[in-house]
């Protein structure tokens, strides 16, 4: 029931064309009346109230329109819409009520009232076909068999596919609506509730070694390294770079920093993992904090995060990694989702002990827990997020140190961001997979209650199913029921912004940092949902994804 003289012609014709497929599967007849809603039927106030009189005219239909509109659709009582009849009966002979649209028992207890005054005042009442002088055939032409047979196959089935969809997605809606909701509350609550390890005191820092793989990095490398370097740790520094097969400058640029705590291990190219193994097993502390070739902490972010990681149940602590190339909107973008999106999620699961993955630009491991873990796995591209669940598994707790800052290189174009968010999604969906063992089993608490059952549902489930949500608002937007999607829509953007908030508030940032969540979500939504298809996609061929490594700008700047 869409106002015609608000909607695109080629929309008219649709609506036409498929409530007449509707009608004829249905009812085994067509028909040849139409009459438009709203005021185009009686009393058209402007030229585009016409237009679907004009529409209907050209395709065929013979417009009805009546002269007396009691205007049922306000509810008046029984007595007001008999009166309503009375005073525009002069007017004219086609009488319109409505049968649907909402509640109709005061239309239904006063229409015996109508026909009784009409038979008073002499009228009779007929169909529209004896009105019009023609047989029922006419007006209703039968549906032949064979067309009645395709208009089930290509009219019945589509709409009741259609409606099972409609139905589907708004259950889903609801469902969806309700656990980000439940969600918002337990994340806000718990990242309030966390609280950091603190470094003990006194305070003897342990030796340490970095790793940092790399492969093809010559425009960052030496940068990272130089603000290990400048780091203000007071404990002994070793900085272990393993070069993957970097064809550019990279190895040079590595001998040529002139400092005894750096050390390069050559490797033929074999991937991230494998770098990251051949570091661990090269290491000779306990203490293991890995670094991305990009990333360029903060000069106490070192010290800050290996403080965090020394009471002996701890086996990982996760840093508090930030965008450093702010120079474009899509960067600010993932700098807010790593502020509201990872790091307060973060904050949040770690109250639980059920973060889900050390990230692999900053993050302090201990190499007891990597061996207990079984050291790095080669079978899946994520391999923080593979190590982080096996270290849960081996019984240590993983940990969070929002003051250990550093900062790391985004995606600067729409095309290097798919790339980047395509091998996180696969590999995340690969490990979801792999330790499927974890997911409801009451032995890990909220890490298989609350995060893992979070990446199917929120990650996965809920992104993959977004652009049918779109078009389901898209849909409510063209054919005049906004009402039923909106509220969910304004759910989903109010929590959103709630997070975003709570985020940038505890970061001590501006609050108005917040309100570019609305635009980021209407950016990111249609990439996160391709991304998640393309690895659904892939896991379902068994296709093997590589590196995946960005081209780098060398952009990054620390405050």
């Amino acid at each position: 029931h869409p106002n015609l003289a608000e909607a695109p012609q080629p929309l008219i014709k649709l609506e036409l064309n498929a409530t007449q497929r509707l009608i004829e599967s249905l009812a085994g007849h067509s028909t040849i009346l139409f009459r438009p809603p709203y005021n185009a039927d009686s009393r058209p106030s402007s030229l585009s109230e016409l237009i679907p009189i004009e529409v209907a005219q050209s395709m065929g239909y013979l417009t009805v329109l009546e002269n007396v509109d009691p205007r049922d659709w306000q509810r008046p009582s029984e007595q007001e819409l008999l009166e309503r009849v009375k005073s525009e009966l002069p007017q004219g002979q086609i009488l319109l009520l409505h049968d649907g649209g909402g509640d109709r028992s005061a239309t239904v207890a006063a229409l015996p009232k109508i026909l009784d005054y009409l038979k008073e005042r002499g009228n009779r009442v007929v169909s529209m076909r004896d009105l019009l002088g023609l047989d029922k055939e006419s007006v209703m032409p039968t549906v032949s068999a064979e067309q009645k047979s395709l208009h089930f196959m290509a009219s019945g089935l589509g709409f009741h596919f259609l409606r099972l969809l409609h139905d589907g997605l708004h259950w889903f809606l609801v469902v969806a609506t309700l656990l980000v909701l439940i969600r918002t509350i337990l994340v806000l609550f718990l990242a309030r509730l966390h609280r950091p390890p603190t470094t003990p005191n006194p305070f003897l820092p342990p030796p340490v070694t970095v790793l940092v793989p790399a492969f093809n990095e010559e425009k960052v490398i030496v940068k990272t390294i130089e603000s290990l370097l400048t780091s203000d740790y007071a404990g002994e520094l070793s900085i272990l770079v393993i070069d993957d097969g970097s064809v550019d400058g990279t190895r040079e640029l590595v001998r040529g920093i002139d400092d005894p705590r750096v050390e390069l291990i050559c490797q033929a190219n074999a991937g991230k993992a494998h770098a990251l193994q051949r570091g661990v097993n090269a290491a000779r502390t306990e203490f293991l904090v890995f670094v991305d070739a990009d990333t360029q902490f903060e000069r106490d972010a070192l010290s800050e995060l290996v403080g965090a990681c020394q009471s002996p149940e701890i086996g990982a602590v996760s840093g508090h990694a930030r965008v450093g190339n702010l120079r474009s909107f899509l960067a600010r973008c993932q700098d807010l989702e790593y502020i509201c999106g990872f790091n307060l999620d973060r904050r949040a699961y770690a109250a639980w002990n059920c973060i889900t993955v050390a990230p692999g630009a900053i993050s302090v491991v201990r190499k007891s827990a990597i061996l207990a873990a079984g050291g790095f796995s080669f079978d899946t591209l994520a391999e923080d997020t593979d190590l982080t669940l096996a270290i849960h598994k081996a019984g240590y707790r993983v940990e969070y140190q929002p003051d250990a800052v550093a900062h790391t290189e985004a995606p600067e174009t729409f095309a290097t961001l798919a790339r980047q968010r395509f091998r996180w999604a696969y590999g995340t969906l690969q490990c979801a997979w792999k330790h499927r063992d974890i997911l409801f089993n009451p032995r890990y608490r909220a890490l298989g209650w609350f995060s893992l059952p979070g990446i199917w549902f929120f990650q996965f489930t809920l992104v993959a199913f977004s652009p049918f949500i779109d078009l389901l608002f898209l849909q409510s937007l063209l054919f005049g029921n906004v009402g039923d999607v909106l509220p969910y829509f304004l759910a989903f953007l109010l929590c959103d912004l709630l997070l975003a908030l709570a985020a940038v508030a505890m970061e001590g940032l501006p609050l108005r940092k917040a309100l570019m969540i609305i635009p980021q979500r209407f950016v990111y939504r249609p990439l996160l949902s391709y991304v998640i298809w393309k690895s659904l996609l892939h896991a379902l061929r068994g296709a093997w994804v590589g590196w995946g490594k960005l081209q780098r700008t060398a952009t990054v700047s620390v405050p």
